[in-house]
């Protein structure tokens, strides 16, 4: 009854389709010349007899994949991989990482006819949907072309298993229809497991595996020397109502420290008014061109793809998502560069991440504002330049949880395609 309630809505909102697509390209968040990916059309011919099809939804999980891609590669067991994605910055992040050796196509909106056209058109081999987002008539229509389905990096928090659960029998009925599930941590394998998916297992967290962190040198050598002689407090993947913390915490740490440099990277750098309240020369915008000054408080660092170069350049880190209802962002790239890491107590999304990354003493929690900026001082106060061995000891221990979680998920992947 529920996937046929589904299906219902489904059919219902088509008309609505279009008009919702032309809003999202007034917001950014569509590809001119590229929306008849969302119905499942595509020009792009498939000519081949063996194609595994990825669905990573944005461009945490985007990243987490690059590695297994890079496998799969090697393997050259598939004649063609097929990456689908649901945001425009994930594209722009497959584009950048993987070039021409991947298709990258917009994942359909989940209605039986766009299913329907995208699968028949690539008729995949095998199919992997990444981390957490589940669309069941994709899914249903896959399964019906006898495809194995496998769930990658599968990460399940007690609030989203709590939901699923209250829909029954149709849970237990959606998630069988998959072949396997590697999971990030072993809450999630528990979960998964009691929502159907018996071929479950702890594989490790992928986003370990992501470890070659390539910055553009000449923009780091020139925001070095305009940043020269600051202290940098760095908000990295920061969320609505983050930043006027920030801004808040900044304006009292500069009284003290005049010095201080406060970059913002948001999540969403399309969002407008980002930073409210702080005028002049005070503010420099990096999507604007605009130069750090001897009077710059705050850099907006509002571009994608570029938040290892902070990272790098940072004495303080905090990052985002944890101090509003959202979950918290993902700290291991920040982690690799060996400093500690400041968060709020919201990261449920990264629970098995935080407590690794807490017992190699990288990061601390801190439960409001008061204390972040408590926090923030203490480190500026005994700030000193990062220890290169211990940094190189630290990427080395993180480099092998992802080695692990690659050859892990491989090793299911391959069962489940008879390799």
């Amino acid at each position: 009854m529920a996937m046929y309630l589904y299906k219902l809505i489904g059919f219902i909102l088509i008309p609505f389709i279009p008009f919702i697509i032309f809003r999202r390209l007034i917001d950014g968040k569509e590809t001119k010349g590229r929306t008849n990916e969302r119905y499942g059309k595509t020009q792009i011919k498939n000519i081949s007899d063996k194609l595994v099809w990825i669905h990573a939804a944005s461009v945490g999980e985007s990243l987490s994949i690059i590695p297994i891609v890079k496998e799969m590669i090697k393997d050259k067991y598939f004649d063609t991989i097929l990456i689908t994605t649901g945001t425009t910055s994930s594209s722009k992040i497959i584009k950048q990482k993987l070039g021409n050796k991947v298709i990258h196509q917009f994942i359909p909106f989940d209605i039986v006819i766009y299913a329907k056209r995208f699968l028949n058109h690539w008729k995949p081999s095998l199919a992997i949907f990444v981390e957490s987002e589940i669309w069941p008539n994709i899914i249903y229509e896959t399964k019906k072309m006898n495809t194995p389905l496998i769930i990658l990096n599968g990460r399940m928090t007690l609030k989203t298993f709590k939901r699923w659960t209250l829909l029954g029998g149709f849970s237990k009925k959606l998630f069988s229809n998959f072949d396997a599930c590697c999971t990030q941590n072993s809450d999630s394998t528990i979960f998964y497991k009691k929502l159907g998916i018996i071929n479950t297992e702890f594989t490790g967290n992928l986003k370990f595996a992501n470890h070659d962190i390539k910055i553009d040198e000449e923009s780091y050598n020139d925001l070095k020397n305009s940043s020269r002689d600051r202290i940098i407090f760095l908000a990295a993947s920061t969320h609505n109502g983050e930043e006027n913390i920030i801004k808040n915490i900044s304006l009292s740490i500069s009284k003290v420290h005049k010095n201080l440099l406060t970059i913002i990277v948001p999540r969403h750098p399309q969002r407008k008014d980002i930073l409210t309240g702080v005028k002049g020369n005070k503010i420099a915008v990096r999507s604007k061109k605009e130069k750090i000054t001897k009077n710059t408080l705050f850099y907006i660092a509002d571009t994608i793809g570029e938040l290892g170069l902070f990272y790098k350049l940072a004495n303080v880190i905090f990052v985002g998502g944890s101090m509003v209802n959202h979950g918290g962002q993902n700290p291991i790239e920040a982690a690799y560069y060996g400093k500690t890491i400041l968060h709020g107590k919201n990261i449920q999304n990264f629970t098995d991440v935080y407590e690794i990354l807490k017992l190699m003493k990288l990061t601390e929690q801190v439960e409001n504002e008061r204390q972040l900026e408590l926090f923030v001082n203490r480190l500026i106060d005994k700030y000193e330049n990062t220890n290169s061995h211990q940094t190189k000891k630290i990427s080395t221990a993180l480099k092998k949880e992802g080695n692990e979680a690659v050859n892990n998920s491989m090793n299911v992947i391959n069962r489940v395609i008879g390799y």
